[in-house]
């Protein structure tokens, strides 16, 4: 499954998906722990492929179905809950943002919302936002400073009450006032702030995010008060469908599209669905098998770009027998991540290497290799260290400390053949060194809610959906969690030279420092075996070709009035 880096941007959080990753690919790990060695070249990061057509070209209305993993437990892409990627794609149809990423990461003010947004002050750093006259929620109210007022409230950290995903950026906001008028809103930083253009994406109201009750509860069953180009239709939990309608009362360009129509459908079925004409796309991921099927379907296109999207193994740093970091570092060492990414987007072309940095893309300018020992296998050393541990072993058995046998519990969700693949593999490769991984399969619905917020497990995988900007967008990651706040380290691990390293890359304000610091930061990760990154995820779209301006969008934001069909 996968779930939110947003931050794709929580602007600042993660969007995870754990469901988009499906490949029948297997591979065999050497026993001596040699990596296979990886090819091909990184993706650009500059270019995606989404059919683009003139909106006067498209044929006006229809239906665009949409496949989602789940429905979205939390319709608050802010709360712990809502911060996944299958929610993202409903509620970027319904709310506003301040910018939009072009498919080059370029930031440009989102004139639907506001019709300025300008640095006014640099010391202290100040921002003042000019909202569009035009720009109205659901219920009739304007959108006004009021609603970025509560929105920083809600999301700064300071009321506990608030059960949030990440609170980057906003905590390093000293006030936000009305200026001129209720249509304009002036941010004021305590400290300088190099991403502050994630900040706000999406927005919701002051309605909704005044009260921490109805910030946790309110969205459960639906989205509630909405402002996009789209509006709440309704959920079938029967049929597991998720419906938006064209926004008649929107002011900005209408939407080409009636309606578009999610339905949940098992990842592995996704591809049957495509072939049959029950939806109109999938994200196929490194998955092999449906993407030979599908470059065999006749009206459909292959559509590629290179995203921040990456697949990675999260380690729970509080289970009793991975609470030593030396227990991680060798069992990190002990799992071959070339041999993982060979096997599973080796067969897709392109750039199989395996990622080496945490925080930066292999296509991304500050990409660096800081793992250091951890860079390759090495199983010698990991059985070295396991002794050195106090984890004896007999023979070929299951290593032993003080009675307890080094018994894995790795948590995947149903219907995901990569999570079973990469879980297999690692079960082989960490099986040479005396350490028994069981493999448990979770209802994909309950994977996030119930497992992987809760810590509920000792190994699990899923994909981090980045956003474009790696080092603020990961910070509620690494960052040590406070107390039972995690916002997104759902490893619970970390240290305060991270802490205080992302505070200083966060707010400074040249980019090539701040990179030089993001890799200190990295290095730290890596250290702390907080989590193993495997691969960059690819970006690969199979999407009727009568599919216009949406498809594999790499950095870019989706412009949902703008999708439509050529005929």
């Amino acid at each position: 499954m996968e779930r939110s880096l947003r931050l794709r941007s929580i602007s600042a959080a993660a969007a995870v998906t754990a469901a988009a990753l499906v490949l029948s690919a297997c591979g065999g790990s050497d026993s001596d722990g040699g990596g296979s060695g990886g090819g091909g070249e990184a993706a650009s990061s500059t270019e995606n492929q989404i059919n683009p057509v003139a909106r006067e070209d498209l044929v006006e209305g229809g239906d665009l179905r949409w496949a989602l993993s789940e429905i979205p437990p939390n319709f608050n892409y802010h709360h712990l809950d809502g911060t996944l990627d299958d929610n993202w794609d409903v509620m970027e149809a319904l709310m506003p943002s301040a910018f939009i990423a072009e498919a080059d990461s370029n930031q440009v003010v989102n004139e639907d919302y506001f019709t300025s947004i300008e640095v006014t002050s640099e010391d202290p750093q100040v921002i003042t936002y000019d909202i569009n006259e035009d720009a109205t929620w659901s219920d009739g109210t304007p959108i006004t400073a009021q609603d970025l007022i509560a929105q920083w409230q809600a999301l700064n950290g300071t009321n506990p009450a608030y059960i949030v995903s990440s609170t980057t950026g906003y905590e390093e906001i000293a006030s936000v006032e009305q200026g001129d008028s209720e249509k304009q809103a002036v941010v004021t930083f305590a400290n300088p702030y190099a991403d502050w253009q994630a900040l706000y994406a999406p927005l919701y109201p002051a309605s909704t995010n005044s009260d921490p009750n109805v910030f946790n509860t309110g969205w459960l069953n639906g989205p509630l008060v909405t402002a996009g180009p789209f509006s709440f239709g309704s959920i079938d939990t029967t049929a597991q469908t998720v419906t938006i309608e064209r926004n008649d009362d929107w002011w900005g360009d209408p939407a080409i599209l009636d309606r578009i129509i999610y339905r949940v459908i098992d990842i592995d079925a996704q591809i049957d669905a495509l072939a049959n004409g029950e939806v109109d796309f999938i994200d196929v991921g490194p998955d092999v098998n449906g993407l030979q099927r599908a470059e065999g379907l006749e009206g459909v296109d292959i559509r590629r770009a290179g995203g921040p999207n990456f697949r990675h193994i999260t380690i729970n740093g509080t289970s009793p027998v991975l609470s030593d970091v030396n227990v991680r570092q060798a069992l990190a060492k002990a799992i071959d991540r070339q041999v993982i990414a060979d096997a599973m987007i080796g067969p897709l072309g392109g750039d199989t290497e395996k990622l080496d940095n945490h925080i930066f893309m292999r296509n991304q300018e500050g990409y660096q290799d800081n793992a250091g020992d951890l860079s390759e296998p090495d199983v010698e050393a990991a059985n070295a260290q396991l002794d050195e541990a106090g984890w004896t072993r007999e023979g070929d058995g299951t290593r032993t400390k003080d009675g307890q046998e080094l018994v894995i519990r790795f948590v995947i969700p149903s219907g995901v053949a990569t999570s079973a693949q990469e879980s297999q593999l690692v079960q082989s490769m960490l099986a040479e060194v005396g350490a028994r991984v069981d493999i448990q399969t979770v209802p994909s619905d309950d994977f996030f809610e119930r497992y992987v917020n809760t810590g509920d497990f000792d190994f699990t995988v899923f994909s981090w959906i980045g956003t474009p900007f790696p080092i603020s967008s990961s910070s509620s990651i690494y960052e040590m969690p406070q107390g039972e706040d995690i916002q997104q380290n759902y490893a619970r691990v970390g240290s305060q030279e991270i802490d205080d390293l992302f505070a200083q890359a966060t707010q400074e304000l040249d980019a090539e420092a701040a990179r030089e610091i993001a890799n200190e930061i990295d290095a730290a990760i890596w250290e702390e075996v907080h989590s193993l990154t495997l691969y960059q995820r690819p970006d690969i779209i199979a999407a009727k070709s009568t599919l216009a301006n949406t498809g594999a969008l790499g950095f870019a934001s989706e412009r949902y009035q703008d999708i439509g069909f050529t005929e």
